[in-house]
């Protein structure tokens, strides 16, 4: 055989080699475009329930029961601001705010009810934050461990008090979120005796349905 005809049989061997390969690229590179444009159409459906949920959240919003903080999302018990609800030192209700602290728990209950209802395949977090005032002198470290404790004691004495009374939460596919930021943390009044108070906030998680 002449070597020509050798050198065009090696060549012909290699671009027929070069055609597969390129065919598996195209393949590859057509599955995952299309993978990812169906990612983006999932996110793109994530971020309009998000804007509907949104919509939602209003009536909470426009309650005449709470205080709505928008820099942070969360909500306060209006006739509570301002209010020592628990003895000094102490994490017991006062029996004289325990009948405001149930009216608010079972609005934040019909609330999660009914989103529960219009959004069947979604999951929230219900975060109850318990908060505290410093004395008028700032003395007390905002960094207090003591603080921290004392402001998660009280968060957590509010919770127990709403599932003593049959407010619970979590029958509407709901995770609760218990915690304390003492004498620290974001959105504090500038009124300091204001701080004297516990704050909820509720966040959608998205295609995140608690398995029950």
């Amino acid at each position: 055989m002449k070597k020509n005809n050798i050198f065009w049989i090696s060549y012909s061997d290699l671009m027929t080699s070069l055609f597969f390969i390129m065919l598996v690229l195209f393949v590859i590179t057509v599955s995952y475009l299309k993978f990812t444009q169906k990612g983006l159409e999932v996110t793109i459906s994530e971020q309009n329930k998000l804007l509907k949920l949104n919509e939602q959240f209003k009536p909470l919003e426009e309650s005449g029961n709470f205080y709505y903080l928008p820099d942070c999302k969360k909500y306060i018990v209006k006739d509570l601001m301002g209010v020592e609800i628990f003895d000094p030192l102490q994490t017991t209700i006062k029996t004289e705010y325990i009948s405001k602290t149930l009216n608010a728990g079972s609005e934040i209950k019909n609330f999660l009810a009914k989103l529960n209802k219009d959004n069947p395949d979604l999951s929230y977090l219900l975060v109850i934050e318990g908060n505290m005032a410093n004395d008028y002198k700032q003395s007390i470290n905002k960094n207090s461990s003591w603080g921290y404790i004392k402001s998660f004691e009280r968060a957590l004495a509010v919770y127990n008090l709403w599932l003593k009374k049959g407010i619970d939460f979590r029958q509407y596919n709901v995770e609760v979120l218990i915690c304390g930021s003492g004498f620290n943390g974001l959105c504090r009044d500038y009124i300091e005796e204001n701080n004297k108070r516990f704050s909820i906030q509720i966040i959608p998680k998205v295609q995140n349905r608690i398995e029950k």
